[in-house]
């Protein structure tokens, strides 16, 4: 709706939600509104520089760094949990960027969308509750997996590296992946593992290419390179560069809660997983949780959680799951199986290419 009298405010002193939507900032260091006391505060610096990869290819990339980090990619892990209060510091550097917590759903001004909030040059913290669960609730709760990143010539600056996985616990914090988990996790057999592609021609371009219109290549992705990112939450990693993924943990059978494994698609391919080797009697994962929510039976109210026991699994671009991991009764320490991963072509369903990790039993 019209309000001749949004035109004529300046931004300053825009309060309302319609009027910021009508008149933002559209670069810049913006403050805070209604700013309050954070529980968990986090840094995130722009960095730029070339990377060596397992494979041994280097590439340019850019994306975020705090004060601990080193530059470091994936970009660091955001954790906080339910209830909390979080401020995100963003210090983009020479350039406009943004920092979007995807799935998270704040006001526009900490949305990080920047054709509808603003883009930042000088700094702006990011504000935004993540929201409580309630057991039994399917529209309660923020508990799960998710990931971060910029929001300017997005399609180019994620494939740059402008990205990082997002975890919120329950209030309870780890241990449960939600409010009302019944079975839990072993913190010892937490890990991330975020499948990637790179596209070397696209990290030779600059921060503005196609904004202005000009066919840069930006819809023709075409991946010469394939990776497995992350690895074992327990401790935070230690050392600078990429961080390829080692061996995902689960545990014995009966021996206590089960490993858990968070999967992020960071690709703009679809993506396959096969758990162990298809024999029978082998791992399998318990899918609980999508795109950072449990699975729940909405037939019923409370609705309970629920899961599904699978060998494959199958999703696309910016998914995620979480995955309880199952090896078959009477596996001991030190078992391993395959989990494999493959990539195909979006349009054509042309295998691209495989990658293998290894679950180890503990």
């Amino acid at each position: 709706m019209a309000n001749s009298n949004v035109a004529s405010c300046a931004p300053e002193v825009l309060h309302s939600q319609v009027e910021f939507a009508s008149h933002q900032n559209q670069a810049g260091s913006p403050e805070t509104e209604f700013r309050q006391t954070p529980n968990a505060s986090f840094v995130r610096k722009f960095f730029n520089d070339r990377l060596r990869f397992p494979d041994g290819q280097e590439l340019e990339i850019w994306s975020f760094e705090d004060e601990t980090s080193g530059r470091s990619f994936p970009a660091p892990l955001t954790r906080a949990k339910e209830g909390d209060i979080v401020h995100v510091l963003l210090k983009p550097s020479k350039q406009a960027h943004t920092i979007h917590h995807h799935g998270i759903e704040p006001d526009p001004r900490n949305d990080g969308v920047g054709h509808s909030s603003f883009e930042v040059k000088g700094s702006y913290t990011y504000q935004f509750r993540v929201q409580p669960g309630e057991a039994g609730n399917p529209n309660k709760g923020a508990a799960g997996t998710y990931f971060y990143h910029c929001h300017v010539n997005t399609v180019l600056h994620v494939q740059m590296g402008m990205f990082g996985p997002m975890i919120y616990d329950p209030a309870s914090g780890r241990g449960k992946a939600f409010i009302d988990d019944s079975v839990g996790y072993d913190k010892a057999a937490e890990t991330l593992l975020v499948t990637w592609a790179a596209d070397p021609r696209w990290h030779t371009m600059n921060h503005g290419a196609g904004l202005d219109g000009e066919d840069v290549g930006l819809n023709r992705f075409e991946p010469t390179n394939f990776y497995l990112l992350g690895g074992n939450l327990n401790t935070p990693p230690k050392t600078v560069g990429v961080h390829a993924v080692g061996d995902i943990l689960a545990t014995k059978p009966g021996s206590g809660p089960p490993g858990l494994l968070r999967v992020n698609n960071a690709s703009y391919f679809p993506a396959t997983i096969r758990f162990g080797s298809g024999k029978k009697g082998d791992l399998k994962a318990e899918v609980f949780a999508h795109d950072g929510r449990p699975l729940r039976d909405t037939s019923k109210n409370p609705s309970p959680p629920v899961s599904a026991l699978t060998s494959v699994l199958a999703f696309g671009a910016a998914e995620r799951y979480d995955v309880r991991l199952r090896p078959p009764d009477g596996a001991i320490s030190g078992d391993t199986f395959p989990v494999t991963f493959e990539w195909s072509h979006w349009i054509t369903q042309r295998p691209l290419a495989q990658r293998t990790a290894t679950v180890r039993v503990i």
